[in-house]
């Protein structure tokens, strides 16, 4: 007993030698539980907001083919949100354009709407940053010809021009509900497609063929917004055969060239990497698409100032600045959480708005959007040629402050590219792969 006391008597001895020591032990093992439930907490809400970037496996377009910190530089942030048209209005047309709008509120009270639109149109077109006529063409469009999103679209002009425009804020506050409830059904539907699409298996026969035609589909179209000549066949032509096409430039055949070798690119190391999107991602798309036409000035930043019809892009001392805060902005948490398609949409948009390039600014921003829909599970977007005009404008649109018409325009070239898949490989004879062919489709709807 007495040799069992003298050892308890150690052991208690020993015990609160170490008591410092035991109480870092347990409060460390406490802290951890803690954490641990923290970040799971944390880590499941998160994943559900990304879920629609994990559940879906990258879209290959080439399956076919068998083989931050804040930044001081102020002015550099100012230059990407500065109003860049500047328009200067006569008081002559401003008090024109007022006369135009009381006289299509008279045409409006006698029941002639097409005659008050036309005067509208006119008012506008002599002073379009007027609010009052941009407020009274929004409540003509909407009256008369029952489009919500464009009455909507001219009230939120009307004050961005002018923030306290008493009408316009009255009409905006109705519209804005019903406009964001519609865009979101738009992106609803988007997603159901996407899902329908995602689950077939990659060796299905229809949709490899599908994937090889919109391959097709999507340089043609996108060398063709800039102007490139080749018809849809010297295209698919040159891809497949090498060939030169007689009485085309050697430039129109780089440009198809350059875009392949940028949608391989993408397609063998981006789309499938985890990770962020960096500056040299996007420096290396570039060094591709614009490779064959101007290698000298491919995968660099423009060293000159450049202009873009009304857009001034900043000037090449501040590219660099602009770039490491656009990185940042693409990989942060904040952006992640947008929907896929918004989150493109604004990545070419802000892409493009820097014009980082001498050349090649609009191929690289569109490629970069689609890379981010690729990754998400999308098929890579198709911009129609024939919708050219219609792209410049709602970028336009985005340039004096209202992005909206934008990511609308982007979200209905997803929806449209998903619904020619799935016309592909869902009809009866799907061995049979109906040419997807834009500009008919373009016509036929208008």
């Amino acid at each position: 007993m007495k040799c069992l006391a003298l050892k308890l008597f150690q052991a208690n001895g020993a015990v609160r030698q170490y008591y410092p020591l035991i109480v870092i032990f347990v409060f460390g093992a406490l802290s951890s539980v803690f954490i641990n439930k923290y970040w799971n907490y944390n880590g499941g809400r998160s994943d559900q907001q990304h879920k629609h970037l994990i559940l879906h496996r990258p879209f290959s377009i080439v399956d076919f083919d068998d083989h931050g910190r804040y930044d001081s530089d102020q002015d550099a942030h100012e230059l990407i949100i500065r109003e860049t048209e500047v328009d200067v209005i006569s008081d002559q047309d401003n008090v024109e354009a007022l006369m135009s709008l009381i006289a299509a509120n008279e045409m409006k009270s006698m029941g002639k709407g097409e005659k008050a639109l036309k005067l509208i149109e006119h008012g506008i077109a002599l002073a379009p940053k007027n609010p009052d006529l941009l407020n009274g063409y929004g409540e003509l469009i909407e009256t008369l010809q029952d489009d919500i999103l464009m009455a909507d679209q001219m009230y939120f002009q009307a004050l961005i021009y002018s923030p306290t425009h008493k009408e316009a804020l009255g009409n905006r506050k109705r519209t804005q509900v019903i406009v964001d409830d519609l865009d979101w059904q738009q992106l609803k539907r988007i997603d159901e497609k996407r899902d329908k699409m995602s689950s077939m298996p990659d060796s299905n026969m229809a949709l490899r063929r599908a994937k090889k035609e919109a391959y097709f589909q999507h340089i043609y179209h996108t060398v063709g917004i800039e102007g490139n000549r080749m018809s849809l066949s010297e295209t698919r032509s040159i891809l497949e055969t090498r060939m030169a096409i007689g009485g085309r430039s050697i430039a129109e055949h780089n440009e198809i060239i350059g875009l392949e070798a940028a949608l391989k690119y993408i397609n063998a190391t981006l789309i499938n990497r985890l990770g962020s999107i960096s500056v040299n991602d996007i420096l290396e798309i570039h060094k591709r698409v614009m490779g064959f036409v101007d290698p000298l000035e491919s995968g660099v930043f423009r060293q000159t100032q450049v202009f873009v019809g009304g857009h001034v892009p900043p000037g090449p001392s501040h590219i660099g600045t602009l770039m490491e805060n656009f990185s940042r902005w693409l990989n942060s948490e904040t952006t992640l959480r947008l929907h896929p398609v918004r989150y493109a949409a604004l990545a070419h948009y802000k892409l493009v708005h820097i014009h980082p390039f001498t050349d090649g600014n609009g191929r690289t921003s569109r490629l970069l959007m689609n890379m981010i829909l690729m990754q998400a599970g999308y098929p890579p977007v198709i911009i129609p040629k024939g919708e050219r005009h219609k792209y410049y404008r709602t970028l336009e649109f985005a340039n004096k402050g209202d992005i909206r018409p934008f990511l609308r325009f982007i979200a209905e070239c997803t929806e449209r590219t998903l619904n020619q898949f799935l016309l592909s490989t869902t009809t009866e004879f799907s061995t049979d792969i109906p040419e997807l062919d834009y500009d008919n489709i373009i016509i036929n709807e208008s």
